[in-house]
């Protein structure tokens, strides 16, 4: 039985149909189903980094802010010392 199968002209070509099918389907399924969900994962496992580092983000910006803040107070009072200290002098050597 097996040797008529073989002698029959169409088992190569529904053997090519068959794996050419079996690539398609692979094709199919890695393009519609498969990319759009590792994507889809790989978004919100992102997403989910990014929520996580933006209240140490924001935590450090504050910090920052408050240090500029307090070293520009710092400089205005040294400037401040300093005139105060250079009108003092100027009025000794009057």
């Amino acid at each position: 039985m097996w040797a008529e199968l073989n002698t029959l002209p169409l088992l190569p070509d529904i053997s090519n149909l068959t794996a050419t099918a079996v690539l398609g389907w692979y094709a199919w399924h890695t393009v519609s189903k498969t990319i759009p969900e590792v994507v889809k994962a790989f978004r919100d496992e992102i997403a989910a980094s990014r929520a996580e580092c933006r209240g140490d983000r924001e935590a450090l910006y504050h910090e920052l802010a408050a240090e500029r803040q307090q070293r520009h107070n710092d400089h205005i009072a040294i400037a401040q010392a300093l005139d105060d200290l250079s009108q003092r002098i100027a009025a000794r050597m009057n």
